[in-house]
């Protein structure tokens, strides 16, 4: 299971668990955090969960901005598309989230993902 903790000044404010389903974020409707956030655009960001194509059995979160205007940030760096590992720092505008893949806590060691250039 894949969790998404919102955190403001150091604290936990919300838990977001993934799914099946696309979890955005954006100010727009539909989307499913919809802060009342400025620098937060309509359609900000998509994590989309898919089968893993190394590992059998496991699946993998990747984040992808969705041509926003103050971008996606994964640990501090600016990204368009990629794969989340537990413990990444996302920012979206002025919010906080942390990934949380509860299987790697489970497995009480780290994860290792191969991502695929181009």
């Amino acid at each position: 299971m894949y969790k998404l903790l919102q955190i403001v000044d150091g604290s936990v404010v919300d838990e977001h668990t993934l799914g099946d389903e696309a979890f955005s974020i954006g100010r727009n409707t539909g989307n499913s955090v919809q802060p009342d956030d400025a620098s937060v655009s309509g359609n900000h960001a998509r994590v989309t969960l898919a089968a893993s194509a190394y590992l059998e059995d496991a699946m993998e979160a990747t984040i992808e901005d969705l041509d926003s205007t103050n971008g996606t940030f994964i640990n501090g760096k600016r990204v368009q598309r990629q794969l989340l590992k537990h413990g990444d720092m996302l920012t979206i505008g002025t919010l906080s989230f942390k990934f949380i893949d509860t299987q790697t806590l489970a497995m009480g060691g780290t994860r290792i993902l191969l991502q695929e250039e181009g």
